[in-house]
């Protein structure tokens, strides 16, 4: 009868890398016929039954990453520019991020292992509340501000986000976007249609998750329980 590895066999199971499967077993949440398991390279066969920890079934892993500007969300750049990966150990590089921040933007970036949360946390359907402080430069006043509040219609349809000013010197505004979905580029191109230049953009906060006391640049390593597995 074939025999493996536990390492090698929780990798199959879970469709995770050999090294994910080692840390998972380490840290006590592999159950083999019946008994805790932290050994990753004991021989396994077939007929063994092996389980995820119930408890840790229901966690899923996040990253709260403060970006900094000058970096790319991505996994790679053709320009050979920063990515967001450089500022993370190797052993979170298979995290995906939820929602992109652009080059020149930067705070909250959210970070996870798990495909199903990322996909809850973008989904417009989900809608999730996304919140930024955004520095412009321009002619500011209330008919803006109010017609900012409203939908926009331009080459591309935005739904109404919620605006307000937050501080005003000369033609120097400071401004406070809630939005519902994250279309690329959405509060760019919308100041861009009022006239706005855009100096400073930074996510503030992304659904429960935000940037507060996580320095510029670092992370915060976290676990959350799953919605789905709440009692």
């Amino acid at each position: 009868m074939l025999r493996k590895t536990l390492s090698k066999k929780v990798s199959e199971i879970n469709q995770i890398s050999r090294k994910q499967a080692e840390t998972i077993i380490k840290e006590k949440n592999i159950i083999v016929n019946g008994v805790l398991e932290t050994r990753p390279f004991i021989k396994v066969i077939d007929t063994d039954i092996i389980e995820l920890d119930k408890d840790f079934q229901k966690k899923i892993n996040i990253l709260i990453f403060n970006k900094p500007k000058g970096c790319i969300t991505s996994k790679k750049d053709e320009k050979n520019r920063s990515i967001v990966y450089d500022y993370l150990p190797k052993k979170f590089h298979h995290f995906h991020y939820i929602g992109r921040l652009d080059y020149n933007s930067e705070g909250l970036l959210i970070m996870t292992d798990n495909t199903s949360f990322k996909r809850y946390m973008e989904s417009p359907k989900s809608k999730v509340k996304r919140v930024y402080l955004v520095n412009v430069v321009g002619t500011f006043n209330e008919i803006k501000l109010k017609s900012m509040n409203k939908k926009i219609y331009s080459d591309i349809s935005y739904e109404r986000p919620k605006v307000k000013l937050v501080h005003s010197n000369k033609n120097k505004h400071t401004l406070r976007f809630e939005l519902l979905e994250g279309k690329n580029r959405e509060i760019r191109n919308i100041c861009e249609i009022f006239n706005l230049n855009v100096e400073k953009l930074k996510r503030i906060s992304f659904g429960k998750f935000s940037i507060k006391a996580i320095p510029y640049s670092k992370y915060k390593e976290m676990k959350i329980i799953s919605e789905n597995n709440k009692r």
